[in-house]
C-alpha cells in the first residue's frame, strides 16, 4: 500500500495565542538544507499508515470540500518517517517519538538559524517526516473533495477528489491507493504535473521579519473601503505623477499631470479626469458588486443589473458631452475573488488587483511621511488569502531563535 496525507495547516487556538506551531518548519529547509515536515495535530499519524506515505500535502481549508495546496513535501522512501511511536495513551506515545527523534539528531543535527529544533525537554514530537523533495506552487492549486460542486475562478488550477470526503474537523486525512485509487492517481497526477511547481531552498535566515504595522492596524481600520479610497485619493491628488505613472504601467493609459479627481462623484470611488479622458476606479475590499433596485432597471440578457453598469452610463454619458474617452477599472484585494460574468457591464471594466499596486507603490520614491503606512496597509490585501497565518507562525519561530541566541 502507498498512501498520501492532506496536512492542513493553520487551524488551532494557538494562532489566536501568541504561540507558534510545528508546522512552521514544513515550507522551510533546515540549515543543512533538509526539509522536515510535522503534520498536525501532534506530529504522530495512523500506524496503519506506517512508512507507506509517499507524500504530505500541505494545504490551509478555503470553505468545506475545498482545500488550497500551499506545498508538498515528497517523502524519503529510506527512512522518511522518522518517528514510530509505541504505547496505550497519547502522552506516552508522544513521548516515544520525541525520544526517538532525540536518537535521531545525535547523528544528524536538526538546527533552523543556527538553533537546535528538538529540545532536551520537549515530550511532543516536532517533526514527523523527512523529505527529499520540497514542491512549492507557482500559482494557486485547490483540491475538492467528490461533493465540491462550486467553480474555482479560473485562474486556478483544481483537481476533484471523485472518491474521497473531506471532514470538516480532521487536520489529517488519508487517501490511499487501495481505499481511494482514483483519488490516489489524480493527486500523483497533480504532483507529476511539472508546469504547477518549482523547487527552491528557503531557510529561515533568508525570511524578513515585517508585519507591516500601520495607522490602520491601530485604529482598526485594516479592511476599511472608505479609508483606502481616501488614501488613494490623498496620494493620487498630492503627488500627481505617481499616478500618471501609474496609469501608464497598470492601466495602460497615459494621463496629463493637470488632472482632477472627485470622491463620491455620483457615488464612484474615484473620478479622475484631465482634457481628453475620464477614469472611473470602483475600490472594493471585502464586498461585492451591489445591485440595482429593480423598480429602476430590469435584467437583461440573464446579467444582474449593478452599480457597474449604472456607472458605466454615467461615464459614457459625461464623456460624449464633453468629447471625451473614458475607462473603467476595478481595484481588487488578491483574495476577493469576484465573479463578475453574471453582471451586465462587467466587460466595461479591468481589475487591477493590490499585488500590482502594492509592488508599483514599493517602486516610486515618494517622501511623504504616511506613504509608508500606506504601503503596508496595502500588503495585507495582496495575499490570496485575508489573513495569512503563514507569516504569523514564521514570525513566531524567527522570534523564538533570536530569543534562544540571545
Amino acid at each position: 500500500m502507498k498512501s498520501i496525507i492532506i496536512n492542513r495547516m493553520y487551524a488551532g487556538e494557538y494562532l489566536t495565542r501568541g504561540i507558534g506551531g510545528g508546522e512552521v518548519i514544513n515550507l522551510l529547509h533546515s540549515d543543512d538544507e533538509v526539509n522536515y515536515c510535522f503534520v498536525s495535530p501532534y506530529g504522530m499519524i495512523n500506524p496503519t499508515y506506517n512508512d507507506t506515505v509517499y507524500a504530505v500535502i500541505h494545504t490551509r481549508l478555503i470553505e468545506s470540500g475545498c482545500f488550497e495546496v500551499i506545498g508538498i513535501s515528497i517523502i524519503d522512501e529510506k527512512n522518511g518517517q522518522l518517528i514510530h511511536p509505541k504505547g496505550y495513551k497519547k502522552e506516552d506515545r508522544g513521548l516515544f517519538a520525541t525520544n526517538e527523534l532525540k536518537e535521531y539528531i545525535k547523528s544528524k543535527p536538526i538546527n533552523y538559524g543556527g538553533v537546535p529544533y528538538i529540545k532536551e525537554n520537549d515530550k511532543w514530537p516536532g517533526i514527523t517526516f523527512k523529505s527529499k523533495r520540497l514542491l512549492y506552487p507557482k500559482k494557486q492549486i485547490f483540491i475538492l473533495d467528490s461533493l465540491y460542486s462550486k467553480n474555482i475562478y479560473k485562474e486556478a488550477t483544481s483537481y476533484k477528489l471523485i472518491d474521497k470526503r473531506f471532514g470538516n474537523q480532521p487536520l489529517l486525512m488519508y487517501v490511499d491507493d487501495e481505499k481511494y485509487p482514483l483519488s490516489y492517481n489524480c493527486i500523483i497526477d497533480m504532483i507529476n504535473n511539472s508546469e504547477l511547481w518549482e523547487e527552491r531552498i528557503v531557510k529561515i535566515d533568508s525570511v524578513k521579519v515585517n508585519n507591516h504595522y500601520n495607522f490602520l492596524s491601530l485604529i482598526n481600520k485594516e479592511d476599511d473601503e472608505l479609508s483606502f479610497s481616501n488614501m488613494f485619493s490623498y496620494f493620487f491628488s498630492n503627488y500627481p505623477e505617481l499616478f500618471v505613472t501609474l496609469s501608464k504601467e497598470l492601466l495602460g493609459h497615459d494621463i496629463k499631470n493637470d488632472f482632477i479627481i472627485k470622491r463620491e462623484f455620483h457615488n464612484i470611488d474615484l473620478w479622475i479626469e484631465d482634457d481628453k479622458c475620464v477614469i472611473v476606479i470602483e475600490n472594493k475590499i471585502k464586498s461585492g458588486i451591489n445591485g440595482v433596485s429593480s423598480r429602476h432597471d430590469f435584467s437583461e440578457d440573464g446579467k444582474v443589473q449593478s452599480q457597474l453598469w449604472k456607472y458605466y452610463e454615467i461615464a459614457k454619458k459625461y464623456a460624449e458631452e464633453k468629447n471625451k474617452s473614458y475607462k473603467l477599472y476595478l481595484f481588487v484585494p488578491n483574495y476577493n475573488k469576484l465573479d463578475l460574468s453574471k453582471y451586465k457591464g462587467s466587460k466595461k471594466y479591468r481589475v487591477i488587483r493590490y499585488k500590482d499596486i502594492y509592488k508599483f507603490l514599493l517602486s516610486q520614491n515618494i517622501t511623504d511621511k504616511y506613504y509608508t503606512d500606506f504601503c503596508n496597509a496595502l500588503y495585507k490585501h495582496t495575499k490570496d488569502i485575508p489573513v495569512d497565518y503563514s507569516e504569523i507562525v514564521m514570525n513566531y519561530l524567527i522570534q523564538q531563535i533570536q530569543k534562544q541566541k540571545k
